[in-house]
């Protein structure tokens, strides 16, 4: 039946009308479907909705006196937070001026350590100054007791007779050592005459004594003459 109702379209000249039509029928059903499908959904979303107004009333009826006390206390942190802005603005302009102060005074404390520094180091050195020239003085009132004192032992222990005595004692030690280099001077001569002499001398006693051994060994290089008590060599 299907293929004399293809050939009877093809006859008629609208092929494919058959199948169209099922495809139109087909596609008027899932139409439908979906009309239904779309109109419980609808219906779901509706249900939904109406729950959902429902929890929001609910809870805009709860939070209504939350959000009543929320009120002021919003307002109350508004006029917080400007307070808070100007007091921190106080405290950061405070804060700035007594950092300033305090290098200000950090570099004077400084100032003032290095001065007491240099003062403390001038305060030891003075006073020891103080007590050198105290040393000087009181040995300078030592001597002078000393030098004007009728005890003789005692003015022997002043600076100045113990450096007298040093220097007539320096002098009288260069007086020796002149007078000594002139008796050097006037004797070298006599001096080096006697050295020559005595070296002669050995010589002479060397060359007899050489004569005498070679005598005891038989052997005649010269003769030894003894005349008015003097030795003569005769070679």
């Amino acid at each position: 039946m299907q293929q004399q109702l293809q050939s009877l379209e093809v006859k008629q000249g609208i092929s494919g009308y058959s199948d169209t039509q099922e495809e139109l029928e087909r596609v008027s059903a899932i139409k439908s479907e979906l009309d239904e499908m779309k109109g419980r959904t609808l219906d779901d979303m509706s249900e939904m909705v109406k729950k959902l107004n429902s929890v929001i009333a609910e809870k805009k009826s709860a939070l209504a006196p939350v959000i009543k006390e929320l009120r002021p206390l919003r307002q109350n942190c508004q006029e917080l937070t400007q307070e808070y802005e100007e007091k921190k603005a106080q405290y950061d302009s405070c804060a700035a001026g007594l950092e300033s102060n305090r290098s200000k005074l950090e570099q004077e404390v400084r100032g003032l350590r290095e001065e007491n520094a240099q003062e403390e180091s001038r305060y030891h050195l003075i006073n020891c100054m103080k007590q050198v020239i105290e040393m000087q003085m009181q040995r300078a009132s030592d001597e002078m007791k000393a030098y004007v004192s009728a005890d003789l032992q005692e003015r022997r222990k002043a600076v100045r007779e113990q450096y007298t005595r040093n220097i007539l004692e320096q002098e009288n030690l260069g007086k020796k050592l002149r007078e000594k280099q002139k008796a050097v001077r006037e004797s070298h001569g006599p001096n080096m005459k006697q050295m020559t002499m005595w070296c002669d001398l050995q010589q002479l006693m060397e060359c007899k004594k050489q004569c005498y051994l070679k005598a005891q060994n038989q052997v005649s290089i010269g003769q030894v003459i003894q005349e008015g008590g003097e030795d003569r060599l005769v070679l």
